[in-house]
């Protein structure tokens, strides 16, 4: 790969959704906040909003690597697409929380909520964050807002984020005592400074310096790409192979260009 030829100690455009290399911009950095917000101060369940590729789950992993790290959370992050039935998904929760599922859907629910009742006096909060949260069911969402029966007079016993494709949105409109709810955080796709400042930080992250793109050919990446990070990163990648291929040390437009030639740009 290109690594060596540029001087780096790794890869900076991997689509990975690796937290060291997520960049915030403005909107990144007040969705988190928001989001962490809602988590950490039991003020009620969240969901993103967010593009294809825009970065939700290197957001939603972040999150999780920094709310781990505090012992007085206990955390779950589950990948909606892998459960197909809400049974199925409620037993993935328990079991990644460490409680004991029954055969009885009815009785797993009560088994759960005494394990959150049991986590409220040893004052440690669980928080359970739901990716491509779009592939849920109806009857999982339904569960979700079962969830929120779960509290006390004053706070939720279990805090919940959902990160989800724009798809997500109109299920929610399907149930509206569910998002009724819900706070709501959205992500949007890059503007072409922000774009460059995402390129300039990825690459210094993974050990390098100055930028080998020009500024042609970051308008380019921004035009081809309409601002979306993860087609940004294929692009970027795909144009620093060629370079390398060519012993060049420098990206332009007609790299780019022909870069994108070489994806299929259905894929972006």
């Amino acid at each position: 790969m290109y690594a060596k030829h540029f001087g780096l100690a790794e890869l900076p455009f991997r689509i990975t959704p690796d937290p060291r290399f997520l960049w915030y911009s403005d909107q990144h950095q007040n969705a988190k906040e928001k989001i962490v917000y809602h988590l950490t101060q039991s003020v009620g369940p969240i969901y993103l909003l967010a593009d294809i590729g825009t970065g939700k789950t290197t957001l939603a992993k972040r999150i999780v690597q920094e709310l781990s790290a505090n012992t007085g959370y206990r955390v779950v992050f589950a990948f909606a697409p892998n459960l197909r039935t809400t049974n199925a998904f409620l037993r993935f929760v328990m079991e990644e929380f460490e409680v004991k599922t029954a055969r009885s859907y009815a009785k797993s629910l009560k088994n759960f909520e005494e394990f959150l009742l049991e986590q409220k006096m040893k004052q440690v909060s669980p928080v359970l964050l739901v990716d491509e949260a779009q592939n849920m069911t109806q009857d999982m969402l339904l569960l979700i807002q079962h969830l929120f029966n779960f509290s006390t007079d004053t706070e939720f016993l279990i805090q919940l984020a959902l990160f989800g494709q724009l798809d997500l949105q109109p299920k929610l409109d399907r149930l509206p005592s569910l998002k009724s709810r819900l706070n709501l955080a959205k992500l949007k796709p890059l503007d072409m400074q922000q774009t460059k400042e995402m390129m300039q930080f990825r690459w210094t992250v993974a050990g390098g310096k100055r930028l080998p793109f020009d500024d042609g050919a970051i308008a380019e990446i921004f035009k081809i790409t309409q601002g979306i990070p993860r087609s940004i990163v294929k692009v970027a990648h795909e144009a620093l192979i060629r370079a390398a291929v060519d012993n060049g040390h420098h990206v332009d437009k007609d790299i780019v260009l022909a870069a994108w030639t070489d994806l299929d740009a259905e894929k972006l």
